[in-house]
C-alpha cells in the first residue's frame, strides 16, 4: 500500500509538472494584443519584417538604419528574380574593417511592409546570411522611415505609425538629434560612464542593424585608452563582423549610459580597433542600437529627428 502511495504520489507530481509545463508554454505562445493600425515586428536581436517585394514575393527582412539602400541576399535574388541586364559590381563598406564585392541591380524596386509602400532605385544584392543568418531574406533602411513618425515597441513587437494629428503621449522624453552627411543617418546625444568614473559625453549613431547596446568607434576607443580608461578591455576578434568583413573589438563592463534622462547601469559594451569602414570613422564616438533602445516604449520622429523615450520596466 505504500509503495501504491508512492506510486500514486509521483504521477500526480508529474501530471503537476507536465501541467505547469504546458501552462508556462501556453503563457509565452500567447501574443499580446496589438494595436489595430499595428505592423508586427519580431525582436530577436535585430528587428525582423515580413515584406512584400515588387507586389508579390513575400520576403523576412531586417530593418536597419545603418543602411541607405534595399539589400536582398543572393541566394534569394538568385530564386526571386534571376538575373538581368541592369545588373553591375560594385564594392561596399560596412562596419567591417575592408569592403566586400556586391552586386546592384539598378532595374527599380517596390517594397511594401504591412500597407505602407515605398520605391528605390536600385538593390544591393549579397551574401547576406552569411552575416545574419540563414532566416534572412534582405534587409531595408532609413529610406523607407524618412519624413515619417514611427512607434517602435520592442516588447509587444510591432511598430505603429502615427497620424499627422497625433500627439506625443505623456511620459516620453524628447532627445534633439542631428543628421549626420545628407540626412542619411542619425546621431544619438548620451553618456557612458567607465569603471573608473570617467563619463564620456558623446555622439553615436543610430544602427538598428547592431543587437548590442553601445559600440565604440576605434577613434573613441584610442583615446579612451590612452586616458587609461579602457584598463580592463578583453580583445576579441570576429571573423565575419558585418558588411566589410571582420572586426577586432575589447569588451569592458561601462557603470551607465544616460540617455534623454535615464540610467541603465553595468552595460557591456564593444571597443572597435578597426582601421577601416564605419568603425573607423571619427566624425561619431560609435553606434547605439537595439538592445539600448528595447529598454524604452520608443517613437522615432524620422522627420525633425527628435526620438521620444519612455522607460519600461528594464530601466532604474
Amino acid at each position: 500500500m505504500r509503495n501504491s502511495i508512492k506510486l500514486i504520489a509521483a504521477i500526480l507530481c508529474l501530471a503537476t509538472a507536465c501541467s505547469n509545463t504546458n501552462q508556462k508554454k501556453e503563457q509565452q505562445d500567447v501574443k499580446p494584443q496589438l494595436p489595430a493600425d499595428a505592423i508586427e515586428m519580431k525582436y530577436q536581436r535585430h528587428l525582423y519584417f515580413d515584406v512584400v517585394l515588387r507586389d508579390s514575393i513575400p520576403a523576412r527582412m531586417i530593418f536597419d538604419t545603418g543602411s541607405s539602400n534595399l539589400i536582398l541576399d543572393s541566394t534569394f535574388y538568385a530564386t526571386n528574380f534571376g538575373k538581368n541586364k541592369n545588373l553591375r559590381r560594385a564594392m561596399l563598406s560596412g562596419a567591417g574593417n575592408g569592403f566586400q564585392l556586391t552586386t546592384l541591380d539598378a532595374s527599380s524596386w517596390n517594397y511594401r511592409v504591412g500597407e505602407v509602400s515605398n520605391s528605390e532605385q536600385m538593390a544591393i544584392v549579397m551574401d547576406l546570411r552569411k552575416i545574419v543568418g540563414d532566416g534572412v531574406d534582405g534587409l531595408f533602411g532609413l529610406p523607407f522611415m524618412l519624413g515619417r513618425r514611427v512607434e517602435f515597441n520592442y516588447t509587444d513587437g510591432y511598430i505603429r505609425f502615427l497620424k499627422p494629428e497625433e500627439t506625443i503621449a505623456e511620459g516620453f522624453a524628447a532627445i534633439q538629434c542631428k543628421w549626420l552627411n545628407n540626412r542619411d543617418r542619425i546621431i544619438v546625444p548620451l553618456s557612458v560612464t567607465f569603471a573608473d568614473g570617467y563619463t564620456l559625453s558623446g555622439n553615436f549613431l543610430m544602427d538598428t542593424g547592431m543587437p548590442e547596446e553601445l559600440s565604440l568607434n576605434s577613434a573613441t576607443t584610442n583615446r579612451l585608452r590612452d586616458g587609461g580608461h579602457l584598463a580592463d578591455a578583453h580583445r576579441k576578434t570576429i571573423e565575419i563582423g558585418g558588411v566589410g568583413g571582420s572586426r577586432t573589438e575589447s569588451y569592458v563592463r561601462a557603470q551607465q549610459i544616460g540617455i534623454g534622462g535615464n540610467t541603465i547601469k553595468d552595460v557591456q559594451i564593444s571597443c572597435s580597433e578597426n582601421k577601416q569602414g564605419a568603425m573607423a570613422d571619427n566624425r561619431f564616438d560609435g553606434l547605439v542600437g537595439n538592445a539600448l533602445f528595447a529598454h524604452f516604449d520608443i517613437i522615432f520622429d524620422f522627420e525633425s529627428w527628435v526620438i521620444y523615450l519612455r522607460p519600461n520596466n528594464s530601466v532604474d
